[in-house]
């Protein structure tokens, strides 16, 4: 198999894992400019679930034949959905977003989106190591 470099997934579990990050930094960013806002209730990305439907889809599978376009959605990519933590009222007015607590998460987030875009990038480099040393 030529590709068998690739058979590990990882650049697929570590793009899911940026995909997360983004969408959790646009929820993040939600509940900070709606701080203010009656009612509000914050919002989050849940990856766990994500993350376990991902493993679930890399079980080994017997292989099918598509007999047309649409049929079937091979490695299908796992949905990451927002949700809203209507669980806690923080103040009177029914909104429960802590700007101590987004801060944090925001920070949070951006340190795992780095690390994911590092390992990113060493893997690709590992890559590169590989290709141009298997030359020689």
């Amino acid at each position: 198999m030529p590709f068998a470099v690739f058979a590990d997934g990882l650049l697929d579990k570590i793009s899911l894992g940026l995909d997360w990050a983004a969408l959790r930094q646009r929820a993040i960013a939600n509940n900070l400019a709606n701080e203010d806002t009656p009612g509000y209730k914050r919002q989050d990305v849940s990856f766990p679930e994500v993350l376990r439907q991902a493993e679930e889809s890399e079980a080994p599978h017997l292989p099918l034949a598509v007999t047309a376009p649409g049929h079937l959605v091979p490695n299908a990519q796992p949905t990451l959905m927002v949700y809203r933590d209507a669980s806690t009222s923080y103040r009177n007015d029914g909104n429960n977003v802590d700007i101590d607590v987004e801060s944090a998460e925001l920070a949070k987030n951006a340190l795992y989106y780095n690390a994911l875009i590092t390992q990113a990038a060493l893997y690709l480099a590992n890559l590169r190591l590989v290709i141009s040393e298997g030359r020689r």
